[in-house]
């Protein structure tokens, strides 16, 4: 199993061309980031870890299409707050990924703990049955 993050603009341009673009337009808007993303591999499961920090699970949506899991949100700026220097990013945030077959979609599950978004993809347990084929 594979994760990929998808890139709709890969389909028309060349991945590391159309990741370049992607950054280049996302970056052009100052309120969007794009979070730091983790992948975990376990025995019977890969977890994405989302960081981010100073959100609330509402804040937060999933949504899976088909074989694309996207994992939206906005971490707003407290306006009132004077901030003397900003390192952390603020906007609005959304990362896509390429899940294929091997994951069970109707068992992903979703927690936030400590500023970190576990996104739990567990791997499809189909056991091949022994199967002696008759050659004719």
């Amino acid at each position: 199993m594979k994760i990929v993050k998808y890139n709709p603009l890969n389909d028309f341009i060349p991945s590391t061309f159309g990741s370049i673009l992607e950054n280049a337009i996302n970056n052009g808007n100052e309120n969007y980031f794009e979070p730091a993303v983790d992948f975990v591999k376990n025995d019977k499961s890969f977890e994405l870890h989302v960081a981010a920090p100073g959100l609330e699970k509402s804040d937060f949506e999933i949504n899976m299409n088909e074989d694309t899991l996207t994992i939206s949100g906005e971490r707003k700026r407290n306006e009132s707050t004077n901030y003397t220097r900003v390192e952390s990013n603020f906007g609005k945030f959304k990362r896509s990924f390429k899940i294929g077959d091997s994951i069970d979609k109707e068992k992903i599950k979703a927690a936030y703990l400590n500023g970190i978004l576990k996104v739990e993809l567990p791997i499809n347990e189909k056991k091949l049955e022994k199967k002696t084929i008759k050659i004719d």
